[in-house]
C-alpha cells in the first residue's frame, strides 16, 4: 500500500480511537444527551393512558383556600371525597415526614358545641327552678333543701365534665385525621424518600413498620443475587400516624442527568436488605395484581401482569445504569400532558356542602323541613352517612362505604326535592294566612310579617348553594372514578420543578404520571451498550476512507454527507421504530471530521481540485424553482404576468357549525389533518397553493412552471380530492375528531389570469387575481344551488380533454360578462363512473335537452327517472323544482333559457 493510501486510514481510526477514548470518559455525554432529546421531539408522540390524572394543588386552589403547606384536613377531605366518587388510586407525591399541628373539628366546633352547650345549661337552670319553685311553695322545707343542694352540685359537676370532654375534642390531631381519611379511600399511597444516608431522627419503629408493610414482597435470593438496582444509605417515609393506614409507599426521588436534566428514574431502591418501588411503581404494581418480578442486569421482567383492559401481559421493562427506567415522556408542555383535575374543585366541594348543611341545619331548627313531606329525614340520612364514614374511617367493615355512597346520594336527591318542591309556597302560605287573622296579636304580626321576605330569600341562597354542590359533583363524577391520580403542589411558589427533554419547566408530579404511563403503554426506552458506538464507528471510519480516496472532491463531500446523514438517518429510524437508541455521536463525529479531512487533503492537492469543488458545490446546492431565483434575483421583484391557468377554489360545507363545537386544540388538529390531505393532492398534480382561508384552499394549475393539461390537472385533483375526503372521513368519525363529516365543495375556471409577486418590497406573496379566478370562486359558492360538489366552467370542460366524466348543467350570466356560459358538473374520471350514475347521466341529457326546449312535462319525467334511480341527485331535484314551476307559470317568450348568477 501506497504511504499516501496509508495516510488515508490511519487517520479515520485515528479519530474513531480519539472519540472512542472521550466517550469513555464522559467527554461526550452532554452532545450524546442532546441528540437523544432531538430524537424524542421526532418519535410518535406516545398515547396517555386515560385513567392518569393530575390532581393539582395549583394556583387555583391555593388562592381559594391559602398559602401552601395547608393543614392537614384539608387533602384528608379530599380523599375521603374522592373515594365516594370511586376513585382508583390516590398518589402523593407530598411529603408529610413532620407531624404538624393540632387541628380544629370544625363540624364539632359548629354543630355539636353549641347543642351540647345549650342542653346541659337548661338541665342545670330546670333543677335550680325546681328546686327554688318548691321552696317558695312549701313542698319541702328548708332543712329538706340541703339534701337537694348536693345532688345540685353533683348534677353540676357531672355536666361540666361533659362539656370539658367534649370541648377537648376540639382540637383533633389531623395526622391521625389524615391516616383514618387514607384508610377510608383505601388506595392511598404515601411518599418513602430514599436517603444518601441514615437520618438519626427517624425512628427505627418507622423504618421497620415501612420496611415490613411497603417493600418489595417477593424478592427472593436469586432476585437480589442479580440485583443492579442502587442503594440508599436511609429511608425517610412519611410519618407513622398515615402512612399505617395507606395502602403502599414509594419513593419521589428524581435522577438529575449531567446536564440537569431528567430524563430516567430509579424503579427500585435497596435499602437494609429490602427493595422499595418507585412512586409511580408502587401502585402500578398492586394496580397489576402483583405480577412475580425477574431482573437481569438490564431488564426487571413483570411476569403475568394484569393490566386494567383485563388483558395478562409478561412485560420486560428495559433499564439503563442501575437498574433505571429511560423515560418515554408526553411530546407535550406540563400543562398539556395527561388530564388535570385542581384540587379546590375537591375543597370547594367540601366547602358548599358545609354551607348547604348550615343552612339546612337552620330551615330545621326553623320548622320548615315539617312543610316537606319527605321519605326519610333529610338532616338524619346525612348525620348517618357521617356516622358510618365515622365507623369506616375508625377501622369498621370497608363494606359499608357502599352504604354510605348511597345514604349521601339518597340525601342529595331528597335535599333536591325539597329545595325545589313546594315546601316553599306552603311556608309562604302558612304564613299568610296566620298574618290574616284579625285577632292576631302585634307582636306576633311583628314576629311573622319579616318572614314573607326571609323565607323566600333562605331557599333561594340554599338552592343556589345546593346547585353549585351538585354542578361541583357531576365534574368530580366526570374526572374521579377510576382515576389513578397524582395528588402534587403544582403553584407558583412550588420547588419541585424540573427540567425534562420537552420542556425547561416540567412539574415533578407529572415525572411520576410520565413513568406510569410508559409502563401502561408498554412502550419502552433503550440505550444500547456503547461498544455498539465503538464499533460503529471504526467500521464506518473504514468505509469513508475505502469511498472518499477513490473519489474527486465533489463525490467525497457527497459520499461523506450520505454516510453521515445515513448514519443519523438510521438511527434515528431504529430509536423511532424500536425505541432502543443506539450512541451516535461517536460514529458521527468519526465520519464528519474524516471526510471532512480526507476532502480538505485532496482540497490542498492542486488548485484545480479546489476550483472543481467549488463548482461542484454550486450545482450541489442549485434545485427547480429556487434555482431559478438564485440565477435570477429579478424575478423575487414585485409585478405579475397575464397567464393562462386553472384557478382552484374549495371549501367545507358547514364547517362553522363543526368549529363551534370543537374546542381550539381539536379544531386545529382537525383542520390540518384535512388541509394536509387536499393540499398533497394539489401539490402531487403540480398545482400551486396560492393562500388557505380557514378551511378553504385556493390554489392554481400552470404556474409558475406552465404545462398545457392544467385544466385536466385540476379536474383530477377534484376527483382525487372527494375520494380522499371519504376515506378521510371514516378516521375522523371513528376518532371522534370531528361531530359531522367534511364534505368539500370545489369551483373551477380556466382563463386568462394575472399571477405573479404581489405586496410589498418587504412581504409579497405569489398569488392570481382576476375575472376568471372571481368566476371559479363564485362556482365553489354555487354548488349549494345544485346540490352538487363540484362545478367547472365551459372553458374548463373544453381544456379538461375526455379523460372524465362531466354533466352539463345550466347556462349562467355572470355580472359584467355578456355571453350566458354553461356549466359542469365534473363527475368521476372515466373507467371509475358506476352503472347506476351512469344512467342518471343519461336520463338527466335527456331532460336537459327537453327543458331547454321548453318541454316541461317531458323533462319533468325525465328528471323523476332519474330520482327514481338515484334519489340524492342534487341536479335532478332542483330541475324537477323548476318544471313544477314552470308548469304552474311558463317564463316569458324571449327567455334565452340562461339563469342570472348574482349569489354565491
Amino acid at each position: 500500500m501506497k504511504k499516501g493510501n496509508l495516510v488515508l486510514f490511519v487517520i479515520p481510526l485515528a479519530f474513531a480511537a480519539l472519540f472512542t477514548l472521550l466517550n469513555v470518559v464522559g467527554a461526550l455525554d452532554v452532545l450524546e444527551l442532546r441528540l437523544y432529546d432531538a430524537l424524542l421531539h421526532v418519535k410518535p408522540p406516545l398515547p396517555e393512558h386515560e385513567s392518569i390524572v393530575l390532581l393539582n394543588i395549583d394556583d387555583d386552589a391555593i388562592a381559594n383556600v391559602g398559602v401552601w403547606p395547608w393543614s392537614r384536613d384539608i387533602v384528608a377531605d379530599g380523599l375521603i371525597l374522592m373515594r365516594e366518587f370511586d376513585s382508583g388510586y390516590a398518589i402523593l407525591d407530598i411529603e408529610y415526614v413532620e407531624r404538624s399541628p393540632l387541628g380544629v373539628d370544625g363540624p364539632l366546633l359548629r354543630e355539636e358545641i353549641p347543642v351540647l352547650f345549650t342542653r346541659e345549661f337548661s338541665g342545670i337552670r330546670q333543677s335550680i327552678l325546681d328546686l327554688f319553685g318548691a321552696l317558695a311553695s312549701g313542698a319541702i322545707g328548708l332543712a329538706e333543701a340541703e339534701d337537694f343542694v348536693f345532688d345540685l352540685v353533683d348534677i353540676t359537676e357531672e355536666s361540666s365534665e361533659r362539656l370539658l370532654d367534649t370541648v377537648r375534642q376540639i382540637a383533633r390531631d389531623n395526622d391521625e385525621y389524615f391516616g383514618r381519611a387514607a384508610r377510608f379511600h383505601g388506595l392511598t399511597f404515601f411518599t418513602v424518600n430514599m436517603l444518601p444516608e441514615t437520618d438519626p431522627v427517624i425512628s427505627q419503629e418507622l423504618i421497620d413498620f415501612t420496611a415490613d408493610h411497603f417493600s418489595l414482597p417477593n424478592a427472593d435470593e436469586q432476585f437480589i443475587a442479580r440485583s443492579p438496582f442502587r442503594s440508599a444509605g436511609g429511608i425517610r417515609p412519611a410519618i407513622l400516624p398515615m402512612i399505617r393506614h395507606g395502602a403502599g409507599a414509594g419513593f419521589p426521588n428524581v435522577v438529575i442527568d449531567g446536564d440537569g436534566v431528567r430524563r430516567r428514574v430509579d424503579i427500585l431502591v435497596e435499602h437494609d436488605g429490602v427493595y422499595y418501588k418507585q412512586l409511580a411503581m408502587a401502585p402500578l404494581l398492586h394496580w397489576l395484581d402483583f405480577p412475580r418480578l425477574e431482573v437481569t442486569d438490564r431488564t426487571l421482567t413483570m411476569v403475568d401482569a394484569r393490566f386494567p383492559d383485563g388483558e395478562i401481559h409478561t412485560v420486560r421493562i428495559p433499564m439503563v445504569d442501575e437498574g433505571r427506567l429511560l423515560i418515554n415522556w408526553p411530546r407535550a408542555t406540563f400543562d398539556d400532558s395527561f388530564r388535570h383535575f385542581s384540587f379546590w374543585e375537591l375543597t370547594r366541594n367540601k366547602r358548599l356542602e358545609d354551607n348547604l348543611l348550615h343552612n339546612l341545619r337552620e330551615m330545621a331548627d326553623l320548622g320548615y323541613l315539617s312543610f316537606y313531606d319527605a321519605e326519610f329525614d333529610i338532616i338524619s340520612a346525612f348525620d348517618f352517612a357521617e356516622e358510618v364514614r365515622e365507623e369506616v374511617m375508625a377501622g369498621g367493615d370497608r363494606d359499608l362505604i357502599d352504604d354510605y355512597r348511597e345514604v349521601r346520594r339518597m340525601f342529595y336527591e331528597e335535599t333536591g326535592r325539597f329545595l325545589h318542591g313546594d315546601a316553599e309556597a306552603a311556608i309562604v302560605d302558612e304564613v299568610t294566612r296566620i298574618l290574616q287573622v284579625p285577632e292576631l296579636p302585634d307582636d306576633l304580626r311583628a314576629e311573622y310579617e319579616p318572614l314573607l321576605d326571609e323565607v323566600p330569600a333562605l331557599f333561594a341562597a340554599t338552592r343556589e348553594i345546593y346547585d353549585a354542590v351538585v354542578a361541583s359533583r357531576e365534574t368530580i363524577a366526570r374526572e374521579i372514578p377510576g382515576s389513578f391520580a397524582f395528588i402534587g403542589y403544582t403553584g407558583t411558589g412550588t420547588t419541585d420543578i424540573g427540567v425534562n427533554p420537552f420542556e425547561s419547566q416540567y412539574m415533578n408530579v407529572g415525572t411520576h404520571a410520565s413513568v406510569a404511563n410508559t409502563i401502561l403503554q408498554r412502550q419502552f426506552l433503550r440505550l444500547l451498550p456503547s461498544w455498539y458506538s465503538v464499533v460503529s464507528a471504526f467500521l464506518f471510519a473504514l468505509l469513508v476512507t475505502f469511498f472518499v480516496r477513490r473519489l474527486e472532491p465533489l463525490g467525497a463531500i457527497i459520499t461523506g454527507v450520505v454516510i453521515l446523514v445515513a448514519i443519523t438517518a438510521a438511527g434515528a429510524i431504529f430509536f423511532i421504530t424500536t425505541g432502543a437508541y443506539l450512541p451516535l455521536i461517536t460514529p458521527a463525529l468519526t465520519v464528519f471530521l474524516s471526510f471532512l479531512v480526507l476532502t480538505l487533503i485532496k482540497f490542498l492537492q492542486t488548485a484545480h481540485e479546489r476550483s472543481f469543488i467549488r463548482s461542484a458545490f454550486g450545482h450541489y446546492l442549485s434545485g427547480d424553482v429556487i434555482n431559478e431565483l438564485l440565477d435570477d434575483p429579478s424575478k423575487l421583484k414585485l409585478g405579475g404576468e397575464k397567464k393562462h391557468l386553472t384557478a382552484f377554489f374549495t371549501d367545507v360545507k358547514g364547517f362553522s357549525g363543526i368549529s363551534e363545537q370543537l374546542d381550539p386544540t381539536d379544531l386545529v388538529r382537525l383542520l390540518n389533518n384535512y388541509l394536509t390531505e387536499m393540499s398533497n393532492i394539489v401539490l402531487d398534480l403540480r398545482g400551486t397553493i396560492d393562500k388557505y382561508e380557514g378551511d378553504a384552499i385556493i390554489s392554481f394549475f400552470g404556474a409558475p412552471v406552465s404545462y398545457p393539461d392544467h385544466a385536466e390537472r385540476a379536474c383530477r385533483a377534484a376527483v382525487l380530492m372527494k375520494r380522499a375526503e371519504a376515506k378521510l372521513n371514516e378516521q375522523v368519525l371513528a376518532q371522534n375528531l370531528s361531530p359531522a363529516p367534511l364534505l368539500t365543495r370545489i369551483g373551477i375556471n380556466t382563463g386568462e389570469m394575472v399571477v405573479g409577486n404581489m405586496g410589498t418590497a418587504q412581504k409579497m406573496d405569489y398569488t392570481m387575481m382576476g375575472h376568471a379566478v372571481n368566476l371559479a370562486a363564485r362556482l365553489e359558492g354555487v354548488n349549494k344551488q345544485y346540490g352538487t360538489w363540484l362545478l367547472v366552467s365551459e372553458s374548463t370542460r373544453k381544456e379538461a380533454g375526455d379523460s372524465l366524466i362531466f354533466r352539463m348543467m345550466d347556462r349562467v350570466r355572470v355580472v359584467g360578462v355578456k355571453e350566458p356560459v354553461r356549466l359542469f358538473e365534473l363527475v368521476e374520471e372515466k373507467g371509475h363512473l358506476d352503472a347506476t350514475m351512469k344512467e342518471v347521466l343519461e336520463i338527466f341529457h335527456d331532460g336537459l335537452s327537453s327543458f331547454e326546449q321548453r318541454e316541461w312535462t317531458a323533462a319533468q319525467k325525465r328528471f323523476k327517472e332519474a330520482l327514481k334511480a338515484r334519489p340524492e341527485d342534487g341536479p335532478a331535484q332542483v330541475y324537477l323544482k323548476r318544471c313544477a314551476e314552470f308548469i304552474k307559470k311558463t317564463p316569458p317568450a324571449d327567455w334565452d333559457g340562461a339563469f342570472n348568477l348574482t349569489t354565491k
